[in-house]
């Protein structure tokens, strides 16, 4: 049985269903100017477009790179819906540097990792959690201002008045002003609002 017969028996349903809008295709690139393609529901995670490129390309072994979308890095959990994806679109991938280590290890290695590319293409995703329970993640570079990450929590929460809180980690108020790096947060940590009540509230 051909390659060609094979496919055809798992993608002979796939192809009629593919229709503008509910689905996306994807490209993936790396630094050697290697192209990986995949079609995808815009609702489903990100995850299977990453395992799909590792498969596609052997020589990378799962876990040991970032994949990187205008300029944030990308998470399995997140959809081409929730980042306004377009078709044909592309992600870049970056084989990480030092040896060992998956997922988990990255923001590790990240932090030391010396070159100044290697540098400005640290990210990393936190996440805003206030009183309501609501979450909000953002990726941003470590040395971005806080600011992005306050201003889309206003923007997620809306019926949140902006500049009407104050945001925490560890007890310590942040400034939008500051960055991650000045602050030490790494990847996955989580940030506390607190709306500001009348006649006090939480202490500046």
């Amino acid at each position: 049985m051909s390659r060609q017969d094979v496919d055809g028996e798992e993608g002979e349903d796939r192809k009629p269903v593919i229709k503008p809008g509910v689905h996306v295709t994807l490209k993936v690139r790396n630094t050697d100017g290697h192209t990986v393609y995949r079609t995808m529901r815009r609702t489903e995670q990100l995850q299977n477009l990453m395992d799909f490129y590792y498969a596609s390309v052997p020589a990378v072994q799962p876990g040991t790179g970032r994949f990187l979308y205008d300029g944030g890095r990308l998470r399995g959990w997140q959809t081409p819906a929730e980042l306004q994806m377009e078709d044909g679109d592309e992600v870049d991938f970056f084989t990480e540097l030092l040896g060992g280590g998956g997922t988990s290890a990255l923001p590790k290695a990240e932090r030391n990792m010396a070159s100044p590319l290697a540098a400005d293409l640290r990210f990393v995703t936190l996440k805003v959690v206030d009183q309501e329970q609501r979450l909000v993640r953002r990726t941003i570079r470590m040395n971005a201002e806080l600011q992005i990450v306050m201003d889309a929590y206003y923007d997620e929460a809306g019926d949140v008045v902006r500049g009407t809180g104050s945001f925490w980690f560890e007890n310590i108020r942040l400034r939008g002003a500051r960055t991650p790096a000045y602050f030490k947060l790494q990847d996955g940590d989580a940030i506390d609002f607190f709306e500001t009540q009348l006649g006090g509230g939480i202490p500046v």
